[in-house]
């Protein structure tokens, strides 16, 4: 299978139709970055055997939260982490660790994201 459709289909495990959607969207204004993203971030890394989807949901989390990710790329990575089988205790230990080495003002940036998430989260 090609890195671009192992991409794909890497999207739809994590994230269902709201994941394809947004893949679209950044391929129809950035086909390049969205090559680029499909083929490398989830046609290679995502891709990999020694970790399985709810890990690197956690890993990915842990990033984007000591990053200081506004919101976007968060409430993504929370609905995937939340279909790959994260629980919300899952999520907020990850946000309350994170807080000793991101610091508090990211650690709460990232709890009411998640907090916005989980309001409008149904199992």
């Amino acid at each position: 299978m090609e890195k671009a459709q192992l991409g794909w289909k890497q999207i739809e495990e994590m994230a269902g139709e709201a994941g394809i959607e947004a893949m679209e969207a950044v391929e129809a204004f950035s086909p390049r970055l969205a090559k680029l993203a499909l083929e490398f971030g989830y046609g290679d890394v995502y891709a990999g055997d020694a970790l399985d989807l709810k890990q690197r949901a956690l890993i990915t989390l842990s990033s984007l939260i000591t990053q200081g990710d506004q919101g976007r790329g968060l409430t993504y990575h929370y609905k995937a982490a939340l279909r790959v089988g994260v629980s919300k205790e899952e999520i907020l230990e990850v946000i309350n660790h994170c807080s000793a080495y991101a610091g508090f003002p990211k650690a709460i940036h990232a709890l009411f994201v998640f907090k916005q998430v989980w309001d409008e989260y149904t199992p």
